[in-house]
Order: C-alpha cells, then sequence, then structure tokens
C-alpha cells in the first residue's frame, strides 16, 4: 500500500511538472513492452545519473511499477532503510560478488516485479556507456524472463537540467529472452550475452555516448 502511495504522488506530481512544460520527457517505443500479464522482467537501461530511476518510473506505465537494486549504503539510516524495502529496492554490497542480491532480485522476478537493472553497475561519469557486467543475463537465465532494453537520453544533466527544460528521451527496444545455454553456461558465453545486451542498448544512443561500445557499433 506504502509503494502504491508513493507512486502516485510520483505520477502526479511529475506529471503536472510535465504537462506545464516544465519537464520535456518522452517515450519511445511503448509498443515494444511485454503485456504486463506476462509477468516478471528486467528492464536493463544505460545510468548517467539519479535521475534514471525517477525517468523510468514516471514514463513506464504504472501497471509497470519497477522495483531496483540499490547500493547498500542507501540503507544506513533507518528511515531510508524503511522507504527503500517499500519501494522493493534490493541492496547490493557494490565491489564484490553479493549472492544475497541477486538471490532476492531472482525471487522478485519469480514473484512478476519489473525488476530495473543499470548492467554497467553503476553510473557513467561522462555520460557515455561503460562496459556491461554480467547480473542481468544471470539473472534471466536463471528466471527465463525477457529483458527489455531500454536507453535514457538527457538525464546527464541530472535534476538540474531537468528542472530547467531540457529534453529526456526514453527509447524502449523490442524484448527478447536469453537463449538457454545449457547446464551451465561458460564465463565466454555470458560476456557474449552481456555484449549483446549493451549492444542492444548502445543501439538505440546517439553515437557520442557509445563509449566502450563504439568500435564495435561502427562495424
Amino acid at each position: 500500500m506504502v509503494r502504491y502511495t508513493i507512486y502516485g504522488w510520483l505520477y502526479i506530481m511529475l506529471g503536472l511538472l510535465k504537462r506545464i512544460g516544465v519537464l520535456r520527457w518522452r517515450v519511445e517505443g511503448w509498443e515494444n513492452l511485454p503485456p504486463r500479464s506476462m509477468g516478471g522482467m528486467i528492464v536493463a537501461t544505460n545510468h548517467t545519473d539519479a535521475l534514471d530511476i525517477l525517468v523510468a518510473g514516471k514514463l513506464l506505465p504504472f501497471a509497470y511499477r519497477v522495483a531496483w537494486l540499490g547500493k547498500a549504503e542507501l540503507f544506513k539510516h533507518p528511515v531510508a532503510a524503511w522507504f527503500f524495502h517499500k519501494m522493493h529496492v534490493i541492496p547490493v554490497q557494490r565491489g564484490k560478488g553479493d549472492a544475497n542480491a541477486l538471490a532476492a532480485a531472482e525471487q522478485a522476478l519469480r514473484a512478476g516485479e519489473v525488476l530495473l537493472i543499470f548492467p554497467e553497475g553503476t553510473r557513467s561519469r561522462t555520460g557515455i556507456l561503460n562496459r556491461g557486467r554480467s547480473g542481468a543475463i544471470r539473472l534471466a537465465l536463471a528466471t527465463n524472463v525477457p529483458i527489455v532494453p531500454v536507453a535514457i537520453i538527457g538525464t546527464q544533466h541530472g535534476i538540474t537540467g531537468a528542472l530547467q527544460g531540457l529534453p529526456i528521451t526514453m527509447r524502449i527496444g523490442k524484448p527478447y529472452r536469453i537463449t538457454p545455454l545449457g547446464h551451465r553456461a561458460s564465463p565466454e558465453q555470458i560476456h557474449a550475452a552481456t555484449d549483446d545486451l549493451m549492444l542492444r542498448i548502445a543501439a538505440m544512443l546517439p553515437p557520442e555516448q557509445h563509449g566502450y561500445y563504439a568500435e564495435r557499433m561502427k562495424r
């Protein structure tokens, strides 16, 4: 109930700012979203600023309310911990494999959650794509949920830029499922699948944001 209330206020406030022209946010590719009745799915997007979470939370339909993985440091204060738990944020110990976080993320997907994942693992301070990490692929393999690649453009200017009316676009790509890789996928297979996901995201970004994947995008 708390989560619905917070999301409701988010929709109302950001929707009002958008209606009066303060926020210039738009979506491309609505038709690519899998039906919500299909259950859990991974929304994988590039990550430039904390604003990306607000953008995804507002621009995706209300039925696609996202859960996401957040750094464990966010949960240090009791009030913040309460808030993030209510919003279905999964704490992650950064810098090392966090089996508990992956298990919690698997459980959320099996329960039908829309899980927002930033495959780069952290924000890109430059606005260009960093090398992707394998978490999204491993979760998709474990749960057989579809991955929805998404590109968010314009958040590199942060909340200040958004309130100044700088445009932000969220592009939703075609969903896909990871082909089963046998009983145990090899590191090479996981790496190739991760690169494939990142290239799908890069294809929706301007060339100057291709970053680590620029040379492969040229080919």
